[in-house]
């Protein structure tokens, strides 16, 4: 049976918090909301305070002088670099995306875990081959009601990676998926 066939005999089409589809040598899972509950709307509001930041710097020097310690120039000139500065990190958080993709390779015998942009890019990969996992497992979020996270322990580490977030019931049967292929692919020689 290929991915395609598992994929829909387990309702991906249907799914609200994860993206499951196949791709070349297996299948991928990304999540369809950042880490963020609301990422949309903070995202938004992240570059909306980057932007204001930035162009509070140059309005600044349209202002009328106002009576300050020191020379200034020289304040309105620090003032105007911090903010920007600012400005421009914050902005740049919020364009860069929160999202995760997993993606099983079998042929490989690696996992790959990966950050996405807002573009659907990847921003980052992190290959994991089968031999360094000690075990994959959700892990149920005490903050929104249903959410849950797939993560991965290795063995030559002590720290976890998560590697989705979602709804648990989708979590569940993408773990699922993921371990019974992860099996099979034990067996093959």
């Amino acid at each position: 049976m290929n991915a395609m066939n598992r994929l829909g005999t387990l309702g991906a089409d249907n799914w609200h918090s994860l993206n499951a589809e196949p791709v070349e040598a297996g299948y991928s899972f990304k999540e369809t909301k950042g880490r963020f509950r609301h990422s949309d709307r903070n995202e938004m509001l992240l570059r909306f305070v980057g932007l204001t930041l930035v162009m509070g710097a140059l309005v600044q020097w349209a202002l009328p002088n106002v009576t300050v310690v020191g020379d200034e120039s020289t304040s309105k000139a620090l003032i105007s670099i911090s903010c920007s500065i600012i400005g421009m990190a914050t902005y740049h958080f919020a364009v860069r995306g929160h999202r995760s993709e997993i993606h099983f390779d079998p042929s490989k015998g690696e996992i790959i875990v990966s950050a996405l942009s807002r573009q659907d890019r990847q921003k980052g990969a992190q290959r994991i081959h089968l031999s360094r996992v000690k075990s994959i497992y959700v892990r149920r979020s005490d903050m929104p009601a249903g959410q849950a996270a797939l993560r991965i322990r290795l063995k030559d580490r002590s720290n976890e990676i998560t590697a989705i977030r979602g709804d648990h019931d989708e979590i569940e049967l993408a773990h699922g998926l993921l371990c019974r292929d992860i099996r099979m692919a034990k067996k093959r020689p």
